[in-house]
């Protein structure tokens, strides 16, 4: 590389780092996690729930009880008036941050005067599993967050557990909390504590493993200083690009590092192999010619596998694939200007090689498959087969109990709060009236009733609300008027009381609509396939429903809720999954019988790269352990990852057939060339991202373990199925369409340099 140049270029970086840093800060800084807002407006589930919104408010809600809070605790007066006057609790601009405000006293108090005039235990009883305890006096306060308080809403919870505190003397130790908003807010704050507690051991880790792997100093400060810089310069693109951070974007950084790291040791160690052959001047530019197309073709499947995440519906899906490609794309670029630069303007002393490279252990391994070849490839298919039947039982979820680990607060709160109160987890039922229909109010709300008995009826359902519940005594079971006088009076008096309704939010009229609210609820910690529940109801309401569709005369349902939301999302996961590894598959495929030139040797080379993918995917599936949203990204991550190695070692191989060895001896010179470099990459990337297995959002957590253990499979698909294929039948694909000696890589990562007779001499030279 051209000094000029390179200073010019390092001086552009200069100036661009205050920008990347200023970046990288902000992207760490800000987070945004919340299920619905994983899919677009478009989602089909997701278009219901929006119109449920309009009609009866956002279902972003914070439940909050303690021990003590109970319908005949006064002090929940001065607490409720707070919530809906402070300013505390308002904008700059006097913006309401909340929707709706209740708490199972008032309702209480509402249930009882003018003009329900119900008996304190009937009010009570008609509340019992929603807004009170079964006892009648556990009662919890209700807070449904607007679009400001949402945006603010890592504000607003502390101020909201100090009114309680404040107003009602609760012990903060005691405050219990649930609901969608604090779901998103405690995978908000696991992650940040993730990247605060987990990225500086990540690095030391990291910075560690170059020593070793590189056994130089200086060369491990390069190449870590560089993948920090990647790292940097990646999160800068996502906070200018305007995105924000999620639970899934943290692992992308550290990523982003070790496949930094990966490459920047291939490069250097090419420059060693070349320093110690041929001497260090000219070294730089033999080793750039030799392992620019190496590391340019590894990247590029990379990025081909992280983009294969773009087909996702879920839109942190889309976003973890589209920056960790783009990511991948400028490491590769960074790496192969600022390495070869410093290493010009700079040179490093390559370290000394032990006399005896290994030699042994490989001839072993290659001499016992060289006799078993058939067998270890048939056995790698068998299995592979096997699995293929396990990973089509994969199922996937989203649930809270999913996310964080048993003994967490978020889920003692749920617990606490579903024992004292009762489920928490909505199921909305909406019945549609056209304004022009005929049909008489009472006769709406009998269907009501009828709708409101036969959820009440469904096992698991532990309490139902809707409009009977906010109506008088003697209109709560409408009957059949027995006379036209009667039939007035009961027309008359449901006028009367739907006001109450509407208060209640049980009730929404429009201009050309009348919708009325029945929610039944379900535990949120429960094994319930919320889907299927949801199937469940529509079959017990459609029946009941009279004929006449939407028209005049008839009524529509619509049934939907947050949980039944997550259940299409927990489906698009398995979709997604399946979609984006074949996407990846069928590219990459196509890359490796360019690569390969042949169609039989590109589909053969691509065996050890979905190896790994099957038997982990497959052994989950056999097993039953649910899939998670970090879980899914693994699959095509991996897929392109492994292809690194094999392109390392197919490429050794090639030139070692075209250099007259048998394809014995080839393996045996890729093994021993390869192996080193593709355990150094199993080690750095598996141990960099494993120190994220201790995150306390366990998506994070699975993807940092599941990531080590594909990387390990793939290691052992690269250096057992794949020698014990081309040493078989399989092999002789790759014999025709073997590469000129010339384009021969360097020796691999820390390998020794082969003896003069082992290698003729055309093969070592660039």
């Amino acid at each position: 590389m051209n000094r000029k140049r390179f200073f010019i270029l390092l001086l552009y970086l200069v100036l661009l780092l205050p920008l990347v840093v200023s970046g990288a800060i902000q992207a760490l800084q800000t987070n945004a996690n919340s299920p619905i807002d994983w899919v677009s407006a478009e989602f089909p589930a997701k278009r219901v729930y929006a119109e449920f919104r309009q009609q009866f408010g956002p279902g972003d809600v914070v439940v909050m009880s303690w021990p003590g809070c109970t319908v005949d605790e006064a002090r929940l007066d001065p607490l409720m008036v707070s919530l809906r006057q402070s300013k505390a609790f308002h904008s700059p601009e006097l913006e309401p941050y909340f929707e709706r405000v209740a708490c199972g006293r008032e309702e209480v108090l509402k249930l009882t005067a003018d003009p329900m005039f119900l008996s304190e235990t009937e009010a009570r009883a008609r509340l019992q599993g929603a807004l009170l305890g079964s006892d009648g006096h556990q009662t919890c306060v209700v807070v449904t967050f607007n679009e400001l308080g949402l945006a603010d809403r890592s504000r607003i919870v502390p101020l909201l557990k100090r009114a309680a505190v404040k107003f009602c003397g609760a012990r903060p130790g005691e405050l219990r909390l649930a609901g969608p908003v604090i779901d998103g807010l405690t995978v908000d704050d696991a992650s940040q504590r993730s990247m605060k507690a987990f990225a500086p051991l990540s690095n030391v880790v990291v910075l560690v493993l170059c020593w070793l792997c590189l056994d130089s100093v200086p060369a491990a400060l390069l190449v870590f200083g560089v993948s920090v810089f990647c790292q940097g310069l990646t999160l800068a693109i996502i906070h200018y690009c305007g995105d924000k951070m999620s639970a899934l974007l943290i692992v992308m950084p550290p990523l982003i590092q070790v496949l930094a790291v990966a490459g920047g040791i291939h490069l250097v160690n090419y420059y060693f192999d070349t320093a110690r052959g041929s001497g260090q001047r000219g070294a730089v530019d033999r080793a750039l010619r030799m392992g620019w197309l190496p590391c340019a073709l590894s990247s590029a499947t990379t990025a081909i596998g992280l983009g294969s995440l773009l087909v996702s519906g879920l839109l942190p899906v889309r976003a973890f694939g589209g920056y960790a490609a783009i990511g991948v794309l400028v490491t590769l670029a960074v790496l192969l200007t600022i390495i070869p630069g410093a290493l010009q303007l700079r040179p490093i002393a390559p370290p000394a090689l032990p006399a005896d490279g290994g030699r042994l252990k490989w001839e072993r391994l290659v001499d016992w498959l060289h006799g078993r070849h058939l067998a270890v490839a048939l056995g790698a298919v068998a299995l592979m087969a096997v699995m293929t039947i396990g990973a089509a039982r994969i199922n996937t979820s989203v649930r809270i109990e999913t996310l964080f680990q048993p003994q967490s607060p978020i889920l003692q709160d749920y617990a606490w709060l579903e024992q004292q109160i009762g489920p928490l987890v909505p199921i909305e039922v909406v019945l549609t009236y056209d304004s022009r229909s005929s049909r008489p109010l009472p006769e709406r709300l009998r269907l009501v009733h009828d709708v409101d008995a036969a959820i009440k009826a469904m096992p698991r359902v532990g309490s139902v609300l809707s409009a009977v519940d906010f109506l008088p005594p003697e209109l709560a079971d409408p009957h059949v008027p027995e006379s036209p006088e009667e039939a007035g009076l009961q027309q008359a008096m449901l006028e009367a009381s739907q006001e109450a309704v509407v208060a209640a939010n049980y009730l929404h009229t429009t201009g050309r609509h009348e919708h009325w609210r029945v929610t039944g609820f379900v535990s949120a910690l429960d094994d319930v396939d919320y889907g299927r529940f949801l199937e469940d109801v529509r079959a017990k309401v459609e029946p009941l429903l009279p004929a006449g569709g939407a028209g005049p005369n008839g009524v529509t349902a619509a049934y939907t809720g947050i949980m039944p939301l997550v259940h299409e999302i927990q489906r698009q996961l398995l979709r997604d999954l399946f979609v984006s590894f074949l996407s990846a598959f069928v590219v990459i495929a196509i890359v490796m019988t360019l690569v390969q030139a042949g169609f039989l040797a590109g589909l053969a080379a691509m065996i050890p790269n979905v190896f790994p993918t099957l038997l982990l995917f497959g052994a989950l599936g056999w097993i039953q352990f649910p899939m998670d949203i970090g879980s899914v990204m693994t699959a095509s991550v991996a897929l392109g990852i492994a292809v690194d190695d094999t392109l390392h070692f197919l490429t050794f191989f090639r030139n070692q057939l075209a250099a007259g060895r048998s394809r014995r001896d080839a393996v045996l010179e890729a093994c021993r060339h390869c192996g080193k470099a593709m355990m150094h990459t199993t080690l750095i990337c598996g141990l960099g991202m494993m120190t994220l297995s201790y995150a306390e959002f366990l998506p994070t957590a699975r993807f940092a373990w599941m990531m080590m253990a594909l990387l390990v499979i793939a290691l052992a698909g690269d250096l057992i199925v794949l020698p014990a294929l081309l040493l078989g039948p399989v092999g002789r694909l790759f014999e025709g369409s073997s590469s000129p000696a010339g384009h021969l890589p360097a020796p691999a990562v820390g390998a020794p340099r082969p003896a003069a007779q082992s290698v003729p001499k055309e093969l070592t030279t660039s």
